[in-house]
């Protein structure tokens, strides 16, 4: 017999005292029960989000709170969209490590934050979403404003520093492969304002605008490694300089040093956004740019318009006719069209005043080398009652694709995702 099983064999034969044979009997059937619950547990695999959470423990609640909030939620997109397990594990802990300490205060028990960000609804710092992939899995991104600790206070009134911080501490410790900072300094010179102080902050600025001194980030979890974006929202800088949006963003683009200028090809898509502004009532809200090399980065000007109609959307996507329609395929256009009419056609023509910043908006991408390219963006909650008609006029979009037998797998694991968060 095994050494380790004498002890409780010898004692169980030489015990006389009744009473002390029933606790010994007790104390074995609860060891068997343990060793049972032990091997229940075993069977159940664990997941990378467990095995992180069990290996870190936050040292400020407010970290712990977005962890626990925001951890497992990451953790069930990167799943369902079909993220290797080696491949969450990387983007769990660069979330855990490098974005969680960057969401600021958690909020008090009235769930009140004491600083809002611009580019969600109701102000939180995090916002995870889901790209359709060509190959039936998603990409996930997570986009969130750096905050800093004192942001919203007399000390930093307008969160100036963080995000240039959090950049910097990726460039320094060598945390994204590819990372380029050439445009990142320009563009923060030309698109931010040069005195935030000087700037009269309205109600609009302040919400829309204001945080962070108007920028925010993004981690694009791409197949091919990731990608870090940086969105400028250019309101505060017109405001200094008294001029619109475009202005302040064509300026910026137009003093890139000659070759980088002359490399985007981008006046046909610079001449259309001032036609649009007139002609749509177009307006530009988000300046947006890779932070790779200025050779592969892309640069993205995000725009809306109170406008619904077809009209406008062909004039958007042939940059008011300056592109022919043969560029695009048949099925391409039907695809946009039906898109559009599925999310926003039973909506008036023209959105009434007040409501600008709901209407179906486009971004308009310029690279080296490559012709500017339209692309149609919707927020859905501006047409849609709740979360499920989302879901559902989305389905019915994918349905009806040629392709359906790849994009409506991915929508059942996208709904899979949001029904476990």
């Amino acid at each position: 017999m095994a050494p380790s099983a004498i002890p409780i064999e010898s004692h169980v034969a030489t015990v006389n005292d009744h009473a002390n044979g029933d606790k010994t009997i007790k104390s074995l059937k609860r060891k068997l029960v343990n060793k049972e619950s032990i091997q229940k547990d075993a069977s159940v695999p664990k997941q990378p989000f467990d095995i992180i959470s069990s290996a870190i423990n936050f040292r400020k609640a407010d970290h712990q709170f977005w962890w626990d909030k925001t951890g497992s939620q990451l953790a069930e997109l990167l799943n369902y969209a079909g993220y290797s397990k080696a491949e969450q594990y990387n983007e769990l802990f660069f979330y855990a490590m490098h974005i969680v300490p960057e969401l600021g205060p958690a909020p008090d028990a009235k769930g009140y934050l004491r600083w809002k960000s611009p580019q969600t609804p109701d102000g939180t710092p995090l916002d995870l979403s889901w790209e359709w992939g060509l190959e039936g899995k998603g990409v996930i991104r997570t986009s969130f404003e750096p905050i800093g600790p004192l942001a919203g206070t007399l000390s930093d009134p307008f969160n100036r520093f963080e995000t240039d911080a959090w950049i910097r501490h990726l460039d320094d410790q060598g945390l994204v492969e590819g990372l380029d900072l050439e445009w990142y300094r320009h563009f923060m010179d030309t698109v931010l304002p040069s005195e935030l102080e000087r700037v009269k902050m309205t109600e609009k600025l302040n919400f829309e605008l204001a945080p962070v001194a108007g920028t925010f980030v993004t981690r694009d979890i791409d197949r091919n490694g990731p990608i870090i974006k940086l969105y400028i929202f250019p309101g505060l800088r017109a405001q200094e300089l008294g001029v619109s949006n475009l202005d302040v963003v064509v300026r910026a683009i137009q003093s890139l040093p000659a070759d980088q200028y002359k490399s985007l090809s981008c006046e046909p898509m610079l001449d259309y956004l001032h036609e649009a502004a007139q002609k749509w009532k177009m307006d530009v809200g988000i300046f947006s740019f890779d932070l790779i090399s200025p050779q592969k980065s892309r640069i993205k000007i995000y725009t809306r318009a109170p406008n619904t109609t077809e009209e406008y959307l062909m004039d958007a996507l042939t940059l008011g006719g300056r592109y022919d329609m043969s560029m695009y395929s048949e099925e391409a256009i039907r695809d946009v069209k039906d898109f559009w009419r599925i999310f926003i056609g039973d909506a008036p023509d023209e959105l009434p005043a007040g409501v600008e910043r709901a209407g179906p908006g486009f971004y308009f991408t310029v690279k080296a080398g490559k012709p500017a390219t339209p692309k149609v963006y919707i927020s859905p909650a501006s047409f849609c009652k709740n979360d499920a008609e989302v879901l559902q006029r989305l389905r019915k979009y994918f349905s009806t694709r040629r392709n359906a037998d790849k994009m409506l797998p991915q929508m059942d694991n996208y709904e899979k995702a949001l029904q476990s968060i």
